[in-house]
């Protein structure tokens, strides 16, 4: 069997998956439009949630002491799905969420979790896949922890402009509504991760689920471009080992050119400068907004190729900050102000030796 024809029997779950939820969203075409104020559970679509731009309006209704006394326990709990589609029309589903994560799980007031359509009702027992979504949340109910969040938000953003073997990323203005306190309403953002099989059907590729794979055995230009961004956003905070914040794909031909990495998870990162965030022992430095480089030893000219990539991409990255309305000034002049400050060292004449080849793998 050729790649393509193992690739579309991995991948086919996907277009069943987008017709039972949502998640892609047209006006229905050849039919009656909906009525004022109209609820759907099922709708036909043909366009990517994750290139609309546009904040998701979600409300999720659950017992939320319910939600903190399993969380350790891996198991879901029931709760009521409602999507905002506009200013008449809303899809509602019953669903299913469970606590993720490690640090954060622990941590959080209230943590990241799953989001689960499958066997959530009736008209889902019969899709043959799990259907699961990452759901990053706001830690604390706070602006600094909402700014946390915005802050790692755009730091997929970036990487997305960067590259197409990226996390797509979809900003969400939740709501959650609490039965275990008679209905108390509670808003924060959130932002849903394209899920791994999506990407992986997106760019054509298989996952690769293998925690011993060795750093030679990486795609060299997608490897040295990922390593250079994590330096530019002071994260550190990942590994191939145990495949550690990265997920590992394999493209078309990729026996001959290497696995694909892609990475996620930036909250350790000095771009977020979260004040929970501590980096690695092992590193030598005191803050997560000191660099270290964590990539593969190269030859000068291929440091210079990665370099030259998020350059061309300078004015990109930063107007997507100073145009991005949902954070507040402060920490946009913040957020640019560490991106410049990786873009002037990246144009000093000692940057390869001095910030990269000294802590180079």
């Amino acid at each position: 069997m050729n790649w393509k024809g193992k690739n579309r029997i991995q991948m086919n779950w996907k277009a069943m998956l987008w017709v039972s939820f949502l998640l892609r969203m047209v006006t229905l075409v050849g039919q009656e439009q909906p009525e004022a104020d109209a609820v759907i559970d099922t709708i036909y679509t043909s366009v990517d949630l994750f290139e609309e731009r546009a904040p998701m309006k979600i409300t999720l209704t659950l017992n939320l002491k319910e939600f903190q006394k399993t969380k350790y326990k891996g198991i879901y709990i029931p709760a009521s799905f409602t999507y905002q589609i506009n200013d008449t029309l809303r899809l509602e589903k019953n669903m299913r969420i469970k606590a993720r994560g490690h640090f954060r799980k622990d941590y959080c007031q209230f943590a990241p979790y799953w989001l689960n359509i499958n066997k959530a009702d009736e008209e889902n027992r019969n899709l043959q896949e799990p259907k699961k979504f990452k759901i990053v949340t706001q830690c604390n109910n706070t602006k600094t922890y909402e700014n946390y969040l915005l802050r790692e938000y755009l730091a997929y953003k970036i990487y997305n402009i960067l590259s197409d073997i990226s996390f797509r990323v979809r900003l969400i203005d939740m709501t959650y509504v609490d039965t275990g306190r008679k209905g108390k309403i509670t808003k924060s953002w959130a932002f849903m991760i394209e899920p791994e099989e999506m990407l992986a059907e997106r760019l054509h590729a298989l996952v690769i689920k293998k925690d011993d794979l060795r750093m030679s055995l990486m795609e060299p230009e997608t490897f040295d471009l990922m390593a250079m961004f994590m330096f530019m956003i002071g994260n550190s905070d990942y590994s191939i080992g145990g495949r550690h914040n990265v997920k590992i794909l394999g493209m078309e031909g990729f026996g001959t050119k290497g696995y694909t990495l892609v990475p996620y998870d930036f909250d350790y990162s000095g771009l977020v400068n979260a004040s929970y965030a501590i980096p690695g022992e092992n590193l030598g430095i005191t803050s997560v907004k000191e660099r270290y480089y964590l990539g593969p030893c190269r030859e000068e000219g291929e440091y210079a190729q990665a370099i030259a990539k998020i350059k061309d991409h300078r004015d990109e990255i930063l107007e997507l900050i100073r145009t991005f309305e949902y954070l507040d000034e402060k920490n946009k002049e913040d957020v640019i102000g560490y991106l410049e400050e990786y873009f002037n060292m990246a144009d000093t004449p000692y940057f390869i030796s001095r910030s990269l080849e000294s802590t180079c793998r």
